[in-house]
């Protein structure tokens, strides 16, 4: 179903389908396009280091581990949620931290569960050596 912009106030109100609340924007023209996110939460795209830390600690990682943490999903995927790499031995990296597919579910492009599972492999940050780009020290500056 289709939502139907409708000029009031100044602004847009968007009538949603099957009774879901309309919501009120302001400051928006008609016939644009509008964005909406749920403030403070992050769903998955192309992130940057402040995003990737704040998905960090949104898994249940520690505060004092984010900015590395941040650092080394930069150097393995560049920021990018579906960052794939299939690797010489028959496994494949996926997502922001690249998790190996050894770990079974664990290797997802769900950016909130390839968040914990780099939480749960660093053991909180304690401990990146499963991360290629942490040993050669390439995660260094990142963010």
């Amino acid at each position: 179903m289709s939502r139907k912009p409708q000029k009031k106030g100044g602004g847009i109100k968007l009538a949603a389908a099957a009774g879901v609340a309309a919501a009120f924007l302001g400051g928006t023209k008609p016939g644009h396009a509008v964005t909406a996110t749920l403030t403070g939460v992050f769903t998955g795209g192309t992130a940057g280091c402040h995003k990737l830390e704040r998905l960090w600690e949104d898994a249940g990682g520690s505060p004092a581990q984010a900015e590395t943490a941040a650092s080394v999903a930069m150097a393995e995927s560049g920021g990018d949620q579906y960052s794939t790499e299939h690797n010489t031995n028959g496994t494949t990296d996926r997502g922001y931290w690249q998790i190996n597919s050894v770990h079974g579910a664990q290797s997802t492009y769900n950016p909130k569960r390839n968040a914990r599972a780099a939480v749960a492999i660093s053991g909180d940050g304690s401990n990146w050596t499963a991360w290629v780009t942490y040993d050669n020290g390439s995660y260094a500056g990142r963010c």
